[in-house]
C-alpha cells in the first residue's frame, strides 16, 4: 500500500497580501504628499499680491485695477478719482468695488514694517466709515511697501460691474 502524504509546512505568503496592498498605498501617499508644495507668498510689494475672488453670476470682473497714491485721506478726491476711472475706462456708474488693497509706506531707516501696516490699516477704517459706502462690499488687503514715503498710501482697486 502507498504511504500517504502529510501536509507540508512550506510558507504561504497569501494571508500577507492585503498587509503589502496596505503598505504599497502608504508608500504612494507619502510620494504624493511630498511633492505638493504648500509654500505661501509673503511679500510686502505690490505687484506681488495675488487674491482670488469668486465671480459674481450676474456681474463680470473688470481686468484693470485703478491704483492711487495719498498724502492725506480726503474722500472727496477718492470719490472724484474712482469717478473718473470709471468714466474713462466705460465702467458704469453702477460698477462696484469688490477688492481693495492699501499699502502704507515706511522709512527702513527709523521704521518697521509694521508702522506702514498701522498707515494703511488706518486710512483702510477711514474708508469704511466713509458715508457714501464705497467699500461696502470690498475685500479689504492691508500691507506695507518700502517704496513709498512714509507719509503715502497706495491704494489699488479692482471693480466689478453688473450684468443687465
Amino acid at each position: 500500500m502507498r504511504r500517504r502524504q502529510g501536509l507540508s509546512l512550506d510558507e504561504d505568503a497569501t494571508p500577507l497580501a492585503g498587509w503589502m496592498y496596505a503598505d504599497l498605498l502608504l508608500a504612494l501617499m507619502i510620494i504624493f504628499l511630498a511633492t505638493i508644495s504648500f509654500v505661501p507668498k509673503w511679500s510686502n510689494t505690490s505687484n506681488a499680491v495675488t487674491s482670488e475672488i469668486k465671480q459674481i453670476s450676474s456681474g463680470y470682473n473688470y481686468n484693470k485695477g485703478l491704483s492711487l497714491v495719498y498724502s492725506t485721506y480726503n474722500p472727496t478726491a477718492i470719490s472724484e478719482d474712482i469717478a473718473a476711472f470709471k468714466l474713462k475706462e466705460g465702467l458704469p456708474g453702477s460698477a462696484e468695488i469688490i477688492y481693495a488693497q492699501i499699502l502704507g509706506g515706511f522709512d527702513v531707516k527709523t521704521e518697521s514694517a509694521d508702522a506702514g501696516r498701522i498707515r494703511a490699516l488706518k486710512f483702510s477704517l477711514a474708508l469704511s466709515k466713509d458715508p457714501s459706502q464705497m467699500m461696502k462690499s470690498a475685500a479689504t488687503d492691508i500691507g506695507s511697501s518700502i517704496l513709498l514715503n512714509p507719509t503715502e498710501v497706495a491704494v489699488r482697486l479692482t471693480f466689478v460691474a453688473k450684468i443687465k
